[in-house]
């Protein structure tokens, strides 16, 4: 059975956005963090849940819209390309908002593999990642990988 935690203490979180099966879930802005099974089928489950922290950040929509597609990308690449042979992993995912940035992390304890040159059709995700992110790192580690993306925020201009 899996549980999760949610604490929001400025505006209220649809616990149903989350999604039952996340393992451990904290939501509070400007932070998230969540572990999660690293499988294709629930990455959509946690692009909702970065979606609803970010809503609960008071991001914009488009902000919110490039965060989604970028950080499904990563989360489908450490789904996809951490754990071989089947092996079962985990990955986190950490956002982190404080007024000036956003900065999400996708972490995998599996073993980094380069793209292969022999399919030209795949291989997209770490430039489109690159593409809707202001910086986007990746971080290959004996432990594991991390993709760091970061968003710098225009400032607020109250219309006067």
């Amino acid at each position: 059975m899996h549980h999760h935690k949610i604490a929001d203490q400025r505006k209220p979180t649809n616990r149903r956005a989350m999604g039952s099966a996340c393992d451990a879930a904290v939501v509070s802005a400007p932070a998230l963090h969540l572990r999660h099974p690293a499988r294709l089928q629930d990455a959509s489950i946690l692009r909702h849940a970065l979606a609803t922290w970010a809503r609960a950040c008071d991001l914009p929509d488009t902000l919110i819209a490039d965060l989604q597609l970028a950080v499904y990308e990563a989360l489908v690449n450490a789904a996809e390309h951490a754990y071989s042979d089947g092996t079962a992993g985990t990955l986190d995912l950490h956002g982190h908002h404080d007024g000036h940035t956003v900065r999400v992390t996708v972490t995998d304890r599996g073993q980094w593999r380069p793209p292969p040159a022999s399919q030209p059709l795949r291989g997209r995700g770490l430039p489109l990642i690159r593409l809707l992110s202001d910086q986007a790192e990746v971080t290959p580690t004996n432990q594991g990988t991390v993709v760091t993306m970061t968003w710098h925020l225009a400032p607020h201009h109250p219309a006067s």
